[in-house]
């Protein structure tokens, strides 16, 4: 055995140990700090336990929302076929995640026995992950504005993952959100294998451009994009009247009659490019191992997917249903609440919105302007906010209603608490946090943390 191989078993076992301590203690579930000390120890423990692992088929998915539950959906059809498959499925998509994630999977040879990774990574952390492994397939999802302070514009991220996308080696196959006018421009650019999803255009129902639109300019000679169609934010049939840059083929499934998994417009988003991604793949005949999928089989599959931690996930806390949508964006803020309001119809309902502004939920909160709360306060009997910037959050609600239904509390737990009583028991509840205020919503709800 090589330095190198002793070094990482070494650090294997060290964050085996690190990761059954963060458990035993309920300190969390141990994602990030035993991959954090192994890259400090040994700043290429990454690549060099993938190269000790070639047989492993590396697929990575990126974007600003949907990565979680898309890695989950993607992990979960795999594995009703059949095949064994990792991911960093707490949601902790930095490179500590990653190295966790190869932690917590391999044994203490550093061999990990699967046939699939799935690793998810955040906007800014892709170019990062890029240098470290060169993936079978990549999948990008959506770019939209996110945690300023800490990524800059989409203009200024759309260029690194340009950059990187373009230095990957020739094998990787490319799949892009073709909706989007950015990703779609990265896509021409690319010499690789590139396939582009959407969705189908009746679906694209918006009549004006929104406040939360990022990317309405054309990335080739800079004129403002028009569109025949809008599904939200920036995404649909854009053009341009200048230089003829415009949507191209997509695959929407429209000729199939999937059944969609998930609520709302951006989960539709979501499963297309899973299925898009699906239909790819290449997969020697094995015993136990299905290679092909029917319509019949994979919505079967779909029917059965439970959503990822936070994400349209439902508990069942005091008899009461607590649906939770994480709403870290201006973008996936609108399309969580134009979900709720479909998912409520005439039925008002009690709505908690909590608003953070930790190191992942970015510093600045002045995106809450660009969502549109009206529809939220259409069907709802009451309105609970919370959170570190529980007044911001009043003040914005404040501009939007003048009835007495805004109800400011400090204290997230008495929030929760006070939300519950006032909900009868069988209903459903719904609260939309940012991301560190889901952790927090989910503890209290569960009594444990998950990162």
């Amino acid at each position: 055995m090589t330095v190198v191989k002793t070094m990482n078993s070494i650090l294997v076992l060290l964050g085996k140990l690190i990761l059954k301590i963060s458990q035993l203690f309920n300190f969390g579930s141990g994602s990030t700090w035993p991959g954090h000390i192994a890259l400090i120890l040994n700043d290429k423990f990454i690549e060099n336990i993938i190269d000790e692992n070639k047989n492993l088929r590396i697929i990575v998915i990126a974007g600003t929302n949907g990565k979680t539950t898309s890695t989950a959906l993607l992990k979960f059809l795999l594995e009703k076929s059949g095949h064994k498959v990792l991911t960093n499925n707490e949601g902790a998509n930095l490179l500590n995640g990653v190295a966790s994630t190869i932690i917590r999977n391999s044994d203490i040879f550093s061999k990990l026995n699967f046939d699939f990774a799935i690793f998810e990574s955040d906007e800014f952390n892709l170019p990062l992950l890029l240098r470290k492994i060169s993936p079978d397939k990549i999948l990008i999802l959506n770019l939209f504005r996110d945690q300023l302070d800490r990524y800059g514009e989409v203009n200024t991220i759309a260029l690194k993952w340009l950059e990187s996308l373009k230095k990957l080696d020739s094998k990787t196959e490319v799949f892009i959100n073709g909706d989007d006018p950015q990703l779609y421009y990265i896509g021409t650019k690319l010499a690789k294998k590139v396939q582009y999803f959407g969705i189908e255009k009746k679906l694209m129902k918006l009549k004006d451009i929104p406040n939360d639109v990022d990317s309405i300019y054309c990335p080739v000679c800079l004129s403002l994009l028009k569109y025949n169609q809008l599904s939200y934010a920036h995404l649909g049939d854009f053009y341009c009247s200048n230089c003829k840059f415009k949507r191209g083929e997509v695959i929407d499934f429209s000729n199939k009659k999937i059944v969609y998994p998930m609520h709302g417009l951006y989960n539709t988003y979501n499963t297309n490019a899973i299925l898009l991604l699906i239909e790819s793949f290449v997969i020697p005949a094995k015993a136990g191992i299905q290679t092909k999928y029917s319509l019949n089989v994979l919505n079967k599959w779909l029917s059965e997917f439970t959503p990822a931690f936070g994400r349209q996930e439902e508990i069942n806390y005091k008899n009461r249903k607590v649906f939770i949508l994480l709403s870290k964006n201006p973008a996936g803020f609108n399309q969580s609440i134009q979900t709720v309001s479909e998912m409520t119809g005439k039925i008002k309902a009690n709505f908690l919105v909590v608003l953070n502004n930790r190191i992942p939920d970015g510093l600045d909160v002045s995106w809450i302007w660009d969502v549109g709360f009206k529809p939220i306060l259409d069907v709802a009997k009451n309105i609970y906010i919370s959170g570190d910037r529980v007044y911001d959050l009043n003040l914005r609600f404040r501009y939007e209603n003048s009835k007495n239904i805004i109800n400011p509390i400090e204290d997230l737990k008495e929030a929760i608490e006070i939300i519950v009583k006032n909900t009868k028991e069988g209903e459903r509840l719904f609260i939309l946090p940012t991301y560190s205020a889901m952790l927090e919503v989910r503890k209290i709800l569960l009594g444990r943390k998950l990162l």
